[in-house]
């Protein structure tokens, strides 16, 4: 029987365990649609949110704990850092994602997601091994991989208990092209999503990405990355979002989201590649400049389908 590897995402965040190939049957069918939510604007979007897509990508980056904190508007929760003979180092995780998405209740858009590792203030300090500050970039990867799984393993009896994870990957910021998808995310969930012009290019081999700022046209992102030169793996993610502003519609659910992300085909690899963030007022460009973030290690997930369920209940 195959296996799917568990891997974070920032739309969802980290599993640990190794998932059975059967699970990854039709999510539409393991949660059906059982809401509509109407938006301010009169567009109903049906619940659980399913979506599919071409292409979603992780970045992972070992970034500046300090200038992290900065980013992260909720105040229950701090940058998870990474430790040295029990002295901080500075250094912290980041991910920075880019979806194709091709089908969801609100259409298709392009997306961008930058999310930072994080703790609930109250929780026990998470258990990393130390990482030298001058490491490797394949000691990074290898780090940054082995630190998901970390984080996943250490939620695992929240998850078990239905309640909201202590580790998570925080989103500070998403970039999108669709307005109905921007709607959606700020009106249900409080995330902080903002337009954005997407120009890229998904082939065989690499990918191409530029990200704009609207309306003043300046550069988000420009990135571009060799593909298929690591570890070819299948995916079932199962996992959590912190959402980084207060939960709009009511009061008496918890703000974090949990979420299921599958794929038959996906990538993991180190980077290779030219990655540059701009200098525009841009929410993402600002945080990806400050925490000194640069992706080593890449996980890519092809022809995925994914569902965002409903909010936990208290």
């Amino acid at each position: 029987m195959n296996k799917h590897k568990a891997f974070g995402f920032g739309l969802v965040a980290v599993c640990a365990s190794v998932c059975s190939a059967s699970f990854a049957q039709s999510l539409t069918e393991q949660y059906p649609v059982s809401e509509h939510i109407q938006l301010s604007d009169g567009t109903l979007v049906s619940m659980p949110f399913h979506v599919s897509g071409n292409l979603t990508t992780a970045f992972l980056s070992i970034i500046n704990t300090k200038q992290s904190a900065k980013f992260i508007a909720n105040k229950a929760f701090e940058p998870i850092e990474i430790e040295c003979d029990g002295k901080g180092t500075n250094q912290s995780i980041g991910v920075l994602y880019f979806q194709d998405i091709t089908s969801s209740p609100v259409g298709a858009y392009a997306e961008t997601v930058n999310t930072i590792a994080v703790r609930r203030k109250s929780a026990p300090e998470l258990e990393l091994p130390c990482l030298p500050v001058y490491a490797s970039n394949q000691e990074k990867m290898s780090y940054l991989l082995a630190a998901q799984q970390i984080m996943a393993q250490a939620n695992s009896v929240n998850m078990q208990q239905n309640l909201p994870s202590d580790y998570a990957m925080y989103n500070q910021d998403l970039e999108l092209n669709n307005l109905s998808a921007i709607r959606a995310g700020i009106e249900i969930w409080g995330y902080p999503k903002s337009l954005a012009d997407f120009n890229y290019r998904i082939s065989e081999h690499y990918v191409d990405l530029q990200v704009t700022n609207i309306p003043d046209y300046t550069p988000v992102i420009e990135l571009s990355y060799l593909r298929k030169v690591g570890m070819q793996t299948p995916l079932y993610s199962v996992g959590d979002n912190v959402l980084p502003q207060r939960f709009q519609p009511s009061s008496d659910k918890h703000a974090q989201l949990p979420g299921i992300l599958s794929s038959e085909s996906g990538w993991v690899q180190p980077f290779i590649g030219y990655f540059w963030a701009g200098h525009s007022s841009s929410k993402t460009a600002k945080a990806l400049r400050k925490t000194e973030f640069y992706p080593v290690a890449v996980v890519e997930y092809t022809q995925v389908k994914g569902t965002a369920l409903p909010l936990y209940a208290k």
